[in-house]
């Protein structure tokens, strides 16, 4: 009679009694693949690229620029803390726009491939915003004209060396007959050259809508003149940027893409998005505040998750003047900034209590029926880096030492635990490759090595009555394979090589009704079959 036969170890739960496991599921699962429905190992990393110029400084996150070209190893960006990276939305971007918030940026800020400089990169930066000039300008008539008394009100602007517009400074007003010539002077002082502004624009309007006076001009420019010649009719306000087109927050983190050309970012417990399509315009009534602090936010189709230290939310909307946010029906507040990870259909971050999600499936702690509490906090939930690989959640942790764990998000039945730890991850959306970053800063491609062995130990199988099991055969493609066996809890065959698919016999001198299997190996491993008689295996 067959004792024992396993086909298919998907994983380990630590929580369930081992006697009342299913199929599939053990006690303890290491560097596993399961997802061909046999035992096997997992791939190791491959070195993919190593920093350079940042000596032996622990750098903690990862972002690579020139994604659309097939390279490991081109413009890599590393930063001792954290920073989130978000890519430009602009139509026709030909320079990869990209944005970033926190780190060694003292405030939000871009870099772009025209300036990257040389390693370690980016060697230049601007900051995201541009802001209004501090003051207004001097504004006197140079020759009068002849027809009736007007008001006119001028408001000037910064540009970008790109053509990014701010908003508008402080109007000045002059009453003078139409007609006349108007020197304007005593410009405000230039903004820090890390804005990126090289010119000024200045507008004038005489009823109330603004009209372009003088276009582009260099900020070295002491003097202009309004010489009564008037550009295009502009939208009431002052330029073709509103008034209330503000810079980010200097302590904004957090930025994300969104849809609709939108970008969101946050600050304690505000969150915001910029005018679609203009990143450096952040307008105060496009922010909106909830009861708890924000931890750290990530996207699923159109839905903008906030793990918060409380109750966390979401926030959906088609433009930023419909963003609304609503609490999640899961009081798990998020522990761990990095380990808030957007999948395919949700959002998962750590908590106290376990790894939880909200998506298309709902709210719920992922790990709840795998771990105790007792069990998940022994992973030290707050040291959590996550990541999200061909359906699984990739959980890095530090408990004394990194390491790693991945848990199903459509199935999350078991967990595989990982020998292999990491600082800082990149995920590639375009290639679908997960980069990982270890302690020698050097970037390792995930799964892309050798096949590393794996372990797994089974549930308790319980036969009926107590049996003396005679015999045990593993049918696999792979070999050695090395397999332990325990009977009633007492070890019984103490990791024995198995070095082809051929019926092994087994110590007797004892009877018992319950049985664990362990085996270690690169695998693939088809079967696991222990029997009675040896004729039951043939």
């Amino acid at each position: 009679m067959i004792v024992i036969a396993d086909q298919r170890p998907l994983g380990a739960n630590t929580l369930v009694n081992p006697k009342q496991l299913g199929p599939g599921l053990g006690v303890n699962a290491s560097n596993l693949d399961s997802s061909q429905g046999d035992f096997r190992g997992r791939r190791d990393v491959t070195t993919a690229h190593t920093l350079v110029g940042y000596g032996a400084t622990q750098q903690h996150s990862l972002y690579r620029m020139g994604r659309e070209t097939a390279s490991d190893t081109q413009y890599w960006l590393a930063f001792t803390v954290d920073v989130d990276f978000a890519r430009s939305l602009l139509a026709n971007d030909t320079t990869e726009r990209t944005y970033g918030t926190a780190g060694s940026f003292t405030k939000p800020a871009y870099t772009d491939n025209t300036f990257l400089g040389s390693t370690p990169y980016p060697t230049s930066y601007y900051y995201m915003g541009i802001p209004a000039p501090a003051t207004g300008m001097t504004a006197t008539v140079n020759t009068a004209g002849t027809g009736n008394n007007e008001t006119r009100t001028y408001v000037s602007t910064y540009i970008r060396y790109n053509d990014d517009e701010g908003p508008p400074s402080q109007a000045v007003t002059l009453i003078c007959p139409a007609g006349s010539s108007v020197n304007l002077s005593a410009f405000p002082s230039d903004p820090s050259a890390t804005y990126g502004v090289t010119k000024r624009r200045i507008y004038v309007a005489t009823t109330g809508d603004f009209r372009l006076c003088v276009d582009s001009t260099v900020l070295a420019t002491a003097t202009l003149v309004d010489s009564g010649t008037r550009g295009e009719i502009l939208q009431t306000g002052g330029s073709t940027a509103k008034p209330d087109w503000d810079p980010p927050d200097d302590n904004m983190i957090g930025l994300i893409e969104l849809w609709n050309g939108m970008h969101g970012g946050f600050y304690k417990n505000q969150y915001g998005t910029c005018v679609p399509y203009k990143p450096h315009a952040w307008p105060g009534v496009y922010r909106r505040q909830i009861p708890d602090r924000i931890i750290a936010t990530a996207k699923f189709s159109d839905s903008w998750v906030l793990a918060t230290s409380g109750i966390p939310r979401v926030v959906r909307g088609a433009s930023p003047e419909g963003m609304l946010d609503k609490p999640i029906n899961l009081k798990e507040g998020c522990v761990a900034k990095r380990s808030v990870v957007g999948v395919e259909h949700g959002v998962c971050w750590a908590s106290n209590r376990g790894l939880c999600y909200y998506g298309t499936k709902g709210a719920m702690v992922l790990t709840r029926n795998i771990f105790t509490e007792a069990q998940w906090q022994a992973l030290v939930p707050s040291t959590i880096l996550g990541a999200y690989w061909q359906g699984y959640y990739i959980g890095f942790y530090n408990d004394g030492t990194r390491k790693g764990f991945m848990i199903p998000v459509d199935d999350p039945s078991g967990v595989i635990f990982l020998t292999q730890g990491a600082y800082a991850t990149f995920s590639d959306p375009l290639s679908g490759t997960l980069y990982i970053l270890d302690s020698s800063n050097v970037i390792k491609k995930w799964d892309a090595g050798t096949v590393m062995s794996a372990t797994f130990k089974s549930r308790v199988f319980r036969h009926p009555r107590a049996v003396t099991p005679s015999a045990a055969r593993i049918i696999g493609t792979t070999y050695p394979v090395t397999f332990s066996l325990w009977a009633d809890g007492t070890l019984k065959v103490n990791a024995q090589s198995i070095t082809n698919d051929t019926p092994f016999r087994l110590p007797g001198g004892y009877a018992a009704e319950e049985f664990q299997y362990q085996i270690v190996g690169t695998g693939p491993i088809e079967m696991v079959a222990v029997a009675e008689e040896m004729v039951d295996l043939v």
